[in-house]
Parts: structure tokens; C-alpha cells; sequence
């Protein structure tokens, strides 16, 4: 995941297997670059806490082809009704700062009915955010990869 990472300033949370130790302690992660150990990442230890958990987040994007005030229909969001029936209770937002809800599916490939709180404008974007937890990948050490705590 490091194509994700911005480079400059931003703060993150990873998860590791490792030895328990107690914060605040220094972590620093190297990554092995022509056979020469080069450094990746730098911070501290979070406290441990059973009750955090890591998400990865997505957005379906539509777009609006037809406007009138509050009310788009958005297009190339889903491409079956289905998916629209199953999603109707999730809150939309556009790229201009607005919010909304889908009000009913129309035809068969997906197109939808949306309202908004305020008028929308043609060359908004509508965004649906999506949230799944995910788990940290745990791989067993083949021996090469062992701390060595002293």
C-alpha cells in the first residue's frame, strides 16, 4: 500500500505483529532496496486497543444527466436496479459539498432518481462512500524476517 502514502506531513496507523512493548516507543521501518536496508517509515507505538479497527474505504462516483432544482437523475453509479434498491438507505454526497438521498431506481440499468439538499448543478460529481473493515495479513516467518530482541 505504499502508492497510497503522500509524500510530506500526513499521519497514519498501521498494524503489525510483533513483540508487545508499551508506548510511547519508537518505531522505525526499513525496507531492503539492491540488498542495502533503506528507511521507510518513522513514528511511535499506539496504546493497544482491542475496540480499534482499520477500514479501508472506496467511492462509487455517478454523474448527474439530468438536473432539475434539488432532484438529478445520476448515472453510471450502478448498473442494476438492484444495486440501487440495496443502497437507497445510504446517504450520497456531491463534489460540491452537497448532500442526498436516492428516492427510486429507474429502468433497468442502474440510472437513479436522486435528491439533494440544495440545487444541483450539471457538472457536479455524486459520491457514495463504502467502508469495509479489513484485518492485517498475518504470514508466517520462513526464518529470514526474525527480531531479534536482546
Amino acid at each position: 500500500f505504499e502508492r497510497f502514502l503522500p509524500t510530506g506531513g500526513a499521519f497514519f496507523a498501521g498494524s503489525i505483529f510483533g513483540p508487545v512493548t508499551y508506548t510511547p516507543c519508537p518505531v522505525l521501518a526499513w525496507k531492503n532496496v539492491n540488498g542495502k536496508p533503506e528507511i521507510v517509515a518513522a513514528g511511535t507505538m499506539m496504546n493497544a486497543d482491542a475496540a480499534r479497527i482499520v477500514v479501508k474505504r472506496i467511492v462509487l462516483t455517478g454523474y448527474p444527466v439530468r438536473v432539475h432544482k434539488r432532484h438529478a437523475t445520476v448515472k453510471y453509479m450502478f448498473y442494476k436496479p438492484d444495486d440501487v434498491k440495496w443502497f437507497k438507505p445510504a446517504e450520497l454526497y456531491s463534489k460540491h459539498g452537497l448532500r442526498g438521498n436516492i428516492i427510486e431506481s429507474v429502468g433497468e440499468h442502474g440510472t437513479m432518481k436522486c435528491l439533494f439538499n440544495a440545487p444541483i448543478k450539471q457538472h457536479d460529481t455524486v459520491c457514495l462512500p463504502l467502508y469495509k473493515r479489513v484485518y492485517p495479513k498475518y504470514a508466517p516467518s520462513d526464518g529470514q524476517d526474525i527480531l531479534n530482541v536482546k
